[in-house]
This record gives C-alpha cells, structure tokens and sequence, in this order.
C-alpha cells in the first residue's frame, strides 16, 4: 500500500469517532468533535501525515466538503462517497419513524428483521469484551439506554490504546481490533427516523472497505479528480461496477480433519481443525494484502468460507487467479487432492450492494455459486492431474500412523506434518499468540508456500518482534522471519496482530476419550455430538427479504453484521456456554446445581457447526444448552439440528464423526428441521443392521419396503423436537424414572429392561397386561411409617404415569428414549463394583 492509500484507510475507520465523542456530551458535530479529538487527544496530531486523516473524519459531509479548501485529489472525497455508500445500506428508514434523534438509544437486534420481521430486541449497552453477567450479551426487548460515563468509558479505552499505535500499515489491524472491541454495541445510527442495528464499529468497517476499493479502483483508471468523480458525480459512480464480491470456499474440511486413527486421534483432532482456522485466516491476509487492501474488506469467514470486497481493476483479477492457482498447487503437494480452494468474483456496483434495483444483491451470490460449483467440478487443470499420475514413489515412505499417508516417517511413525500438528495440538489449548514466519524453524508448520507456523506466549512473541526489527534494519532485512501474529480469544494491539482468532477451544482439561469414558455417569462411554445451523446458506442469501417492506434490510452491512454475530457465538459464547451448565437433567434427580464446567471437549466450532465430544451425561446436557443459547441469541429466527451418538473410547474417532453426521442429517430430514437425534433409540448403522439390511442411514436406501419401514420406526424413535426432547423425554419422563428408582427399592431396577422389551412390542395387546403386571410387582410392602407413605406415594405417581404413557404411542417413544438414558445412568454402580473389583 501506499502511504496516501494507508491514510485513506486510517480516515475512513475513524470518521464517525466523533460519535462517540459527541454522546459524551459534547457540544459541536460529530464531525468536527472527532477532528479535534484525534488532533489533540491522540497522536494522530503530531503524526507527519496526519493532516490527511484528519481531513477525512472532519469532510466526511457533503456541506463541510464543500465548503472546505482541500485539493481536488483529496482523500476526504473518497471518505465521503464510502460514507454515502455504507449509509445508504446500513440505515434503512425505520417502520415507525420519529423526528430528531435519541442520543442513548441502545442498538437493536440484528436479528429484528432476519426472516421475517419480529418484536424488536435490543443490546445492552456495553463493550465486546467486557463480562457480561452471563457472558453474551443476549438482545432483550428490555430497551436500556445508554449513560454518558458508558460512551466516556468507551472513549477513555479508545484513547489509551491510540496512544500507542504507529498511524501505518502494521497497525491497521490493531485499529480495527480497537474499534470492535468497544464499538460492536455502540449503534451507528442514533435516528429515530433510521433503523439501529447497524453497530458503529460494522459501519465504520465497511466504510474503510468500500473506501479502500474506491481508491484502487480510480487508481487503476488514472482519475485524480475526485471532487469531479465522486462529490460531483456521484450519481454516475453509484452505478459503475468498482467492486468485486470475492469467496473462497475450501473444500475436504470434514475429511481432513477426522482421517486420523490411534492414541492421539482426540488432539489430533483439535490441532487439525485448528489448523485449519489459521490456514484460511492465513490465506485471507496474504490474499488482501496482494490485492491492496485491508482486513476491513473481510466481510465473513468461518467454516471453510469466506467472502471479502475487493476493487474490480484487472490487475487484483489477475491476482486472484494466481492466488488460487499458487494455493492449490500447494495444497496438491502436501495433501493431495484432500483439500481444495475453489474461489471466484462478481462484479458489483455501489447501487447493486444496496439490493438497487430489487433482486440484484442475491443475484451477486448466485453469480460466485456458479463459479464456485464449475470450479468444484472440475478442480484441476491436465497439467496437474499428470504431475499426480507421475509422482514417483519413494521406496523409503511408510504408512503414518495417524493420517495413513505414504511419507517418511520419525520413530514415532509420524509423517512431518503430524508430527509438527502433535506439538500444536497441546498449544491450541494454553498458547496465546500463533505466529505466521517465513522461514522454517524447529516444529513449525507449514501454512503454504513460504509461511510456517508456530505458537508462542507474550514474551516469546515480544523478544521475536524485538528480534525481528533488529534484523530488518540490518543488511537488507537479512534474517527477518517475522510476517504477523493472530491472538486467541482476546483483543491485542501491536505491529502485525493481525486479528485475533475466536476459536471455541473449550476443555475442561486435556483428557483422552478413555478418561472421558471414565468419568462419565453410569455407563463407560463417550458421546460424540454434531450440530449445524438449519437454512443458514439462504438466511445469509436471501435472510432479510420482505416484500412488505419492500426488501429495505437487504444489503450488504447486514450481511456483514449477520455473519460476525454468527461466528462470535460459535467460535466464542460457546465456551462461556460451556462454562457455565445449565441443563443439569442427567446430573440427578431433577437436575443439580453446576458442579463446574462440562465435562467436553471441542474438537472444532466453526462458523455455523459444532462438532464435541466428552462424557455422554455431560454432551447430553451441552446439546440442550447450546441450542436453547442460540434460540435466544437469535430471537428464534434460526434453528439448529443435532446427531448424539454413543460409543466406547477405543472406537475409530472417524468413524464416530461419520456416524454421527447421519444422524445430524436425520435429524434435518425432520420436517421444519429443529431436531435432535440420539443414540440407540435412534438411526444408525446398528438399527438399520436390526432390520437386516445396510443403507444410508436417515433414509433407508437400499432396503426393501417392509425394511425401510422397520427402519424408519427405529430411526423415529431417537429424533426428537428440541422442546419435546428437553421436555417431554428429560424433564418428564427421565425425570419421574430417576426419581422413582433413586427412592424405591433396590430390586426394583431390576425391572426396567423387562419393562423396556414390552413397551418397544407395544403393537401386541397381551404385552399390556404383562406390563401392568410388572408394575404392580414394584408397588412396596405395607407399613404405616413416614417414609413407607412417601415409598407408597412415589410408586402412585410412577405407576399411573407409567400406564398412561403405554396408551400413547408418542408417550412411549419417549419413554424408551428415557429408559435408555436411566438405564446408562443405572451401570453406575455394577460398573464402579467391577472396576473396584478389578
């Protein structure tokens, strides 16, 4: 970048500062106050290139624009269209407007008008990383406003972190980490003619973006009048396509990450998936930066994708072409044909990222799917699938032990790149900083070409950079390794932090699946459990369409504020989530009170999925809990599909996840989708083994009708509604079983298989009686003291629940879903004798 583009980019974050400064109290426009305050309270002031900054955030107006002495050239031109742009689509005309403004209002929900319009909810006023009681801040109808010592908190925050920041390009990350982590509450728009759901921090991020494209893009057709381009004709620029949505979609995650086998399997499993995540953050900036532009123009990424805004000039086309074709050749050496980056780019213009006319902003998305599905079916060029064909083989590689690759191996059986992943896998967990070099050193990992990986802690990072500028200074940069840094789930500022990576890494401590097993209640097993956001491709799409209000919400801002608050719950408020139990059914007897955190393990959370393991009480009760967060995280306008299987700890971890992904996607065959499907009761390779055939599991295939049907009863039988499975199954029927056996007597529990075998052979009229037979065998002796009344009393209530439930056949589907979970409960005690024994 140049040091005029630099500047630009610093402007156009900070022009609407003045914002914050003005809630304060202060007197003068938002305007002016924030060019005073950056002149005189930061050292923006006594910057050498300060002035152009500071025009940007003081001419940010048409009218002071106007009025002002700058140069046809100046920046404050681009700020002011960028502004115009990003105005335009993010503060849409209120339903119920309202003259004047209200200084205090809170920022409403993005979520208010996802899907269909909704009661209107609210942040409470706040900052990112400040602790809130729960720790999310969940949108509320309650509307809490605003104080001035709030906006004077924030301000104070800002200042002391501008104090230490060079106004350059290694900083621009730093300003931005900055600016979300004390704007993302603070509403851009204060108007009660305007829709607040936009934060300050979104709106003056897309300003930057569309500011930094502009610049390029004008560059690229050597116009240097800007007040005749853009303040003139600005009408005309609106409909010039200068943008260019870009995506990259990597293609294989699932694969990769869950071919591993052995011992390790679990942190292989982490430290893969994480790779991953720093793969494609990795990717994002090196592809920014040789396109010319900032981090401010990543709009999303989570879960493989991602989409930034980039200047439509032929040179960053001819980048992104090279970019893609450099990635995979890399990707072709190290993984083979395991992993894939499919990208492409639409054109687009201001008008057309404001969904002017109607239609047009989906029809850009459409535009990259097609690119993108063309490149995935037909993913490498002849010249590569020959260079496959030819490759030699190495009499000296052997199998590795954990991804099975043919490499050579260390006397551990691991090929390089496991072996470097092994070393990771602890550092995910207790590393703070994962440093980007370009240069090898003892244990890092290879990113791509030229870029390594390492982990490190605050000091280490700190002597590197200190380290590093010695060597840049030194003969020709000789030496110096150094590229940038990403924190973990904390904002930092400093020289190349390039931002800081929300991983959910949630685990109680580093155990192995047999120690999860283990420590499980009742019967020594793990769960493994996987969730995905239902519909969330067309809420991104098409989410805010509403023809009763005339599409108004479509734009681009939204989809940018959409997706942060989406990736912000499932790579960070899950281990909050995680910390803090809620649904403690399993726990005992009408639940519990937390004894600590779940006892789980995130293998990977991403930017709509889960994927977790640990003791199978504990995933029980984290599934529930995650979904009943999101629900109100997202006012119940997405929902979320769930598999939960079951399995002993020396069972193939690959294995696991594939099973349990078809139970996932049964669970979305549920119509309305909103489901989850657990273990045993329901789908799975075992059940559709019962009805003598195999096929996909969830759908039957392959069978032949009377299986397919005895299929499909099984496979019911474990996919539930959320709330029927956290109401009906656990609070109901669980619960009156826990409750019953927990205060009966010990021979009783010796009947709940025999009561099981008849309820799941209901259809046969004689097994009613059979079964009102056994109930009335548990019913207690006689007695007249206090306690055998109460005994008495328990088994009238159980045995009345009981009978009615068989009548039902929805009841007693539930109930054999709760029997199995009591009956897992119950090998409590005959396991803990056994291994007491032993």
């Amino acid at each position: 970048m140049t040091d005029r583009h630099i500047d630009l980019i610093l402007g156009s974050l900070l022009h609407d500062i003045g914002k914050v400064i003005y809630r304060t109290g202060s007197r003068e426009n938002h305007s002016e106050s924030g060019y005073r305050y950056l002149r005189e309270e930061t050292g923006i002031g006594r910057a050498q290139r300060g002035k152009e900054i500071l025009d940007c955030v003081r001419y940010h107006h048409a009218k002071p624009l106007r009025a002002a002495s700058v140069p046809e050239d100046s920046l404050a031109y681009i700020t002011y269209i960028a502004d115009n742009i990003a105005s335009a689509a993010d503060r849409r005309a209120s339903d119920e407007p309202e003259p004047g403004f209200e200084t205090r209002v809170p920022l409403e929900s993005i979520f208010n008008h996802l899907n269909g319009d909704g009661p209107k909810h609210y942040y409470s006023p706040g900052m990112l990383d400040e602790n809130y009681p729960e720790g999310i801040n969940y949108p509320s109808v309650e509307k809490k406003v605003f104080t001035e010592s709030q906006y004077s908190a924030v301000k104070k925050k800002i200042t002391q972190a501008l104090d230490g920041m060079k106004w350059d390009e290694e900083y621009l990350d730093s300003l931005l980490e900055i600016l979300e982590a004390t704007l993302t509450y603070i509403p851009s728009s204060t108007s009660k003619q305007e829709t607040a759901d936009i934060s300050l921090y979104d709106h003056m991020k897309i300003t930057a973006a569309l500011a930094g494209c502009i610049y390029l893009y004008l560059e690229s057709r050597g116009e240097k009048d800007y007040r005749k381009a853009l303040l003139l004709g600005a009408e005309d620029f609106y409909k010039e396509e200068a943008f260019l949505l870009y995506s990259v979609d990597l293609s294989g995650i699932q694969n990769f990450i869950y071919t591993v086998n052995g011992q390790d399997a679990l942190r292989m499993l982490r430290a893969r998936s994480f790779y991953l995540e720093v793969f494609m953050e990795n990717l994002i900036d090196e592809i920014l930066c040789e396109a010319g532009v900032s981090r401010a123009n990543l709009i999303y990424c989570g879960g493989g994708h991602m989409y930034a805004l980039l200047p439509n000039t032929e040179e960053v086309k001819a980048t992104l072409d090279r970019m893609e074709k450099k990635v995979n050749g890399w990707l072709l050496d190290h993984f083979q044909t395991s992993l894939y980056a499919a990208s492409g780019y639409a054109a687009c213009s201001a008008d057309s990222l404001k969904n002017m006319p109607q239609g047009s902003y989906k029809a850009i998305y459409w535009e990259l799917g097609k690119q993108i599905s063309a490149k995935k079916m037909s993913r490498y060029t002849a010249e590569e699938i020959i260079r496959l064909n030819e490759a030699e083989f190495d009499g000296g590689a052997r199998e590795c032990r954990i991804c099975r690759s043919a490499a050579h191996v260390d006397e551990e059986g691991l090929c390089e790149i496991c072996a470097a992943m092994k070393n990771l896998s602890a550092d995910v967990l207790y590393q703070d900083f994962f440093t980007v070099l370009s240069a090898p050193e003892e244990g890092a990992v290879p990113l791509m070409e030229n870029r390594w990986l390492v982990a490190e802690n605050e000091e280490q990072l700190r002597a590197r950079i200190r380290k590093n500028k010695e060597e840049e200074d030194g003969e020709a940069g000789a030496g110096a390794t150094f590229i940038r840094a990403f924190a973990k789930n904390a904002f930092y500022s400093g020289k190349r932090i390039a931002t800081k990576l929300w991983t959910g890494n949630y685990t109680i401590k580093s155990k192995t699946m047999s120690e999860y097993a283990k420590d499980a209640k009742g019967i020594d097993r793990i769960a493994v459990l996987r969730m995905d956001v239902d519909n969330l491709g067309q809420a991104f799409v098409s989410g805010f369409e509403n023809g009763e209000n005339e599409n108004r919400y479509v734009t681009l801002s939204r989809t940018a504020t959409f997706s942060r608050q989406m990736t912000i719950f499932f790579k960070y408020h899950i281990n909050q989530i995680l910390k803090r139990p809620v649904n403690r059914e399993l726990a005992g007897a009408g639940g519990g009170e937390p004894s600590g955190g779940r006892d789980v393990s995130v293998v990977y959370s991403g930017g709509d999925d889960v994927f977790l393991l640990g003791g199978w009480d504990d995933v029980i009760g984290a599934a529930v809990d995650i979904r009943n967060s999101f629900a109100v995280y997202s006012q119940n306008k997405l929902t979320i599909s769930a598999g939960i299987g079951l399995y002993g700890p020396s069972y193939p971890i690959h294995i696991m996840a594939d099973e349990t992904g078809d139970l996932e996607s049964f669970a979305k065959e549920r119509e309305g989708k909103n489901a989850v499907t657990v273990f045993e009761a329901g789908g799975g390779k075992r059940n559709a083994e019962k009805c003598g055939k195999s096929g996909k599991r969830g759908s039957g295939k392959g069978m032949s009708d009377a299986a397919g049907k005895t299929y499909q009863a099984y496979a019911d039988g474990g996919r539930y509604g959320w709330d029927v499975f956290e109401q009906k199954v656990l609070s109901e029927k669980y619960r009156l079983l826990n409750t019953f056996f927990e205060n009966s007597q010990e021979r009783g529990k010796s009947f709940l298989y025999r009561l099981l075998t008849l309820l799941r052979s209901r259809e046969e009229k004689i097994n009613y009686a059979r079964y009102l037979y056994l109930l009335a065998r548990l019913e207690p002796a006689g007695g007249d003291g206090e306690a055998e009344r109460a005994e008495r009393e328990n088994y009238k209530r159980f045995s009345g629940q009981m009978c009615e439930w068989f009548r039902s056949e929805e009841d007693s589907r539930q109930l054999i879903t709760a029997m199995y979970l009591y009956a897992y409960h119950m090998r409590m005690e005959e396991e803990s004798d056994r291994r007491k024994e032993k």
